[in-house]
């Protein structure tokens, strides 16, 4: 007889369990993001210089998210920061960690994290930043006369949650 491994004891016990529907919104929410489609899932991408992806309108604020590659548990894009002052507002995720890697120009990356400790990063090309879940951050521009772009990678990107603050 086949020994049982622990994730088909999990699902035994997970299939007898009675379905319970979400309690509030948030959950409900979260169990959505958890079905959204995989995109370019099986099919490699290339893209030969990260300055020249095709650039995105504004968002309030004066940011350029342009999605590259998204795919299984983690998620690529690229984001350009307008020219003084341009910014992705004060925000934080419950689950997802943010990577940010300067691609051209200089910025700060202003966080607070859920202990309540402030800290700035200075962030340019060859330097690297990762942000754990729940700690608010803001990115800005600190150029007068040049944009600032970088390459956010996310993951877990099936929990991907944007909270402004």
């Amino acid at each position: 007889m086949a020994a049982i491994t622990r994730s088909q004891t999990f699902r035994r016990i997970a299939s007898s369990r009675p379905f319970r529907p979400a309690w509030n919104s948030r959950r409900a929410t979260q169990l959505v993001e958890q079905r959204r489609p995989v995109t370019n899932a099986t099919k490699p991408d290339y893209i030969p210089d990260l300055h020249t992806v095709s650039r995105v309108d504004a968002k309030p604020g004066g940011w350029h998210p342009t999605l590259v590659h998204s795919s299984g548990e983690v998620k690529f894009t690229v984001i350009r920061l307008d020219a003084d002052g341009g910014e992705v507002p004060n925000h934080f995720h419950n689950q997802v960690w943010d990577y940010f890697v300067p691609l051209e120009g200089e910025a700060v990356i202003e966080t607070v994290t859920k202990d309540g400790v402030k800290k700035d990063y200075e962030m340019k090309p060859g330097s690297f930043l990762a942000m754990p879940p729940e700690d608010i951050h803001r990115v800005r521009n600190t150029m007068e006369d040049k944009e600032f772009s970088f390459l956010l990678v996310q993951s877990p990107r099936t929990k991907y949650d944007f909270f402004a603050k």
